[in-house]
């Protein structure tokens, strides 16, 4: 698998294309955090995350969980989640749209450059792993990435998990769909703190 994707990296020029001083640093520019008022939070409908831990599959947990921390308000929760979400979709999260780094990146290095999420991600991921692999690899960075930001994980029963989260594969959720489920996800992530056993990263 390594070996098929680096011969198309190699194969398109862009196995060594280097950043530019600009472009680094504008990676890492993280977006203005949104900042949420008490009604809009308190419209967001409160997830159900208890069920009877006994009687569920553990082995679930690996595919459905949520994440929760201590001392963190509602909007710092959105903009992480938010944060990891893009990054585990393989998102240009700190590359705008209108960012002068994609129209440096193009001056640079041609139209290629600016075709590198959609050449790599959808013609060399999608056939070499499919979307199953792919919903795998966001769990596992999603997961890395609220480790890194200090938040626990816990296990969620399937139906439950599916009420405010989504999987994506090949395809990708409705965007309105997106926004209200992330929203509530932060809602849990920065709620009452979860009863049941903390699980590893």
């Amino acid at each position: 698998m390594k070996t098929a994707l680096a011969c198309a990296l190699a194969a398109t020029g862009l196995a060594a294309l280097p950043l530019s001083a600009a472009q680094a640093q504008a990676i890492k520019t993280e977006p203005p955090m949104q900042e949420f008022t008490a009604e809009e939070i308190a419209a967001i409908p409160m997830p159900e995350t208890t069920f009877d831990v006994a009687a569920a599959n553990v082995d679930d947990f690996e595919k459905y969980f949520y994440f929760h921390r201590e001392d963190t308000s509602f909007d710092v929760a959105y903009a992480d989640i938010l944060e990891c979400d893009s990054l585990g979709s393989g998102v240009n999260y700190y590359l705008g749209a209108d960012s002068n780094s994609i129209s440096n990146a193009m001056t640079t290095y041609g139209p290629l450059a600016g075709a590198v999420g959609g050449m790599i991600g959808s013609m060399v991921a999608d056939a070499i792993f499919g979307s199953s692999e792919r919903r795998r690899v966001k769990r596992i960075n999603i997961r890395n990435c609220m480790f890194y930001k200090g938040y626990d994980r816990y296990g969620l029963e399937k139906e439950l998990w599916q009420e405010f989260h989504f999987e994506e594969g090949l395809s990708r959720e409705n965007a309105d769909v997106r926004a209200a489920k992330l929203k509530q996800q932060a809602l849990v992530a920065s709620g009452p703190k979860p009863t049941t056993e903390v699980l590893v990263p």
